[in-house]
């Protein structure tokens, strides 16, 4: 079949064939279960994914679908971007990044390196092969070869060890940024102006160190001011899980889209978590910073250069990453050029979107000051990068599902997906 014939196929897979349908199908062609009541081994050499099954799962997972709408009541300023197939609480998706490997090397797919361009990006059937595009143009190789993890107890847990990660199969790896999460979510407690968590005519909810007998975590003076509510007190362990909650959303959500794609593909797979996040990261090659205080753990900060968090020492201080975060929340700026969503004039909606204040800026700032200062690291409790979720993808090995469950353990894509896609 040809590439337009295939994404048709794709295309045209009905949506609640593929949620029922969905399972976790873990034993692919070149494996071995050499233990337990399933054991088998399998008959056939490895088959990696090919450029566009990979394509069509990093689009499904990740891709620009359109335009996001931004149909709020009380909208920020529209910076454009676009939505993505995934729902993000940022513009363009950009605090969560896909890297993934393969038998070839490690790859990322990069965050902030595309933006939808009309209101639904792939209108008509002509169109669907734009969903290679992220693919193709913002795939970055960061080295050669398969991402070696440890088939032992850490980093894997033992029931993950005999399939993850194998030859042949796709593992895809979506690392979220926590520490623009938290900073964004600390301006929306304190700053009546972005009238999120807090609105007027009330006050800033003040946030206090929970794990320091419940002192002000930077925010005297702005207590002492009136522009905090001092009887309205938010524990900063409660609001660093919070940052978590928005941030791991995303990733979940990715890996669910590729995993609904695999029916529709008629690939194998599953999304698992039995591993230890920061020893992945760390075989990644990102920075773990030891903290300056001996009983907290090293934090995960970045890839340098790929994908960065929002805390020294990418940034030369937290004021300034405060104000990289924070900038595009205010209205200070002039509307955004270029597509919108929406028929007014982007002038007449930046009028009447809200935005963080110089004042809620400043105390941003003084609490995550108070963090890092007090706790060595940004953010104080949790990793800045967190990596929850594994995605893998590989081409099934039927004989084992028919030697071992009952006709329907598989579905039609699968079982005529080898003649399909690899002729």
């Amino acid at each position: 079949m040809t590439t337009a014939a295939l994404l048709d196929e794709i295309w045209d897979y009905p949506l609640f064939e593929a949620i029922y349908g969905r399972r976790s199908r873990r034993f692919g062609r070149g494996f071995e279960i050499a233990e337990g009541p399933f054991r088998h081994k399998s008959a056939h050499a490895p088959v990696p994914l090919n450029e566009f099954e990979e394509a069509v799962l990093v689009g499904a997972g990740a891709g620009f679908s359109g335009l996001a709408l931004w149909d709020q009541s009380r909208p920020g300023a529209y910076r454009g971007g676009g939505g993505r197939t995934y729902p993000s609480t940022v513009p363009g998706g950009r605090r969560t990044a896909l890297f993934f490997t393969n038998d070839t090397g490690v790859y990322v797919i990069d965050a902030a390196g595309a933006s939808a361009s009309k209101l639904r990006e792939i209108e008509t059937s002509y169109e669907r092969e734009r969903i290679m595009t992220l693919y193709r143009d913002h795939r970055r190789e960061l080295c050669r070869g398969r991402l070696y993890i440890p088939r032992c107890m850490p980093p894997l847990c033992g029931h993950n060890q005999w399939e993850s990660n194998m030859p042949g199969a796709t593992l895809f790896m979506p690392v979220c940024d926590v520490s623009l999460a938290l900073i964004s979510l600390i301006a929306q407690f304190v700053d009546t102006a972005l009238k999120r968590f807090a609105a007027p005519p009330g006050r800033g909810m003040n946030i206090v160190d929970d794990r320091h007998g419940f002192r002000h975590a930077g925010t005297e003076r702005w207590v002492t001011s009136g522009f905090l509510d001092a009887e309205t007190a938010l524990p900063l362990s409660v609001l660093e899980r919070q940052a978590c909650y928005f941030s791991f959303s995303e990733p979940a959500a990715i890996c669910q889209n590729m995993f609904l794609a695999t029916e529709a593909l008629g690939l194998g797979g599953w999304m698992h978590c039995g591993y230890l996040s920061l020893e992945v990261l760390r075989l990644l090659g990102f920075r773990i910073v030891p903290s300056e205080r001996t009983e907290m753990p090293g934090n995960p900060i970045g890839l340098d250069g790929v994908f960065e968090a929002c805390c020294p020492p990418y940034f030369r201080s937290m004021d300034a990453a405060v104000d990289a975060v924070l900038t595009p929340k205010s209205r200070t700026g002039p509307a955004a050029p270029g597509p919108a969503p929406f028929l007014m004039p982007h002038a007449e909606h930046h009028a009447a979107t809200v935005g963080v204040s110089e004042e809620g800026i400043a105390c941003t700032k003084a609490v995550c000051n108070y963090i890092r200062e007090t706790y060595g690291r940004f953010p104080g409790s949790t990793d800045a990068m967190h990596l929850m979720w594994f995605m893998q993808v590989h081409h099934i090995d039927t004989d084992y599902y028919d030697r071992y469950f009952h006709a329907g353990a598989y579905g039609r894509t699968h079982a005529e997906h080898m003649a399909t896609w690899h002729r």
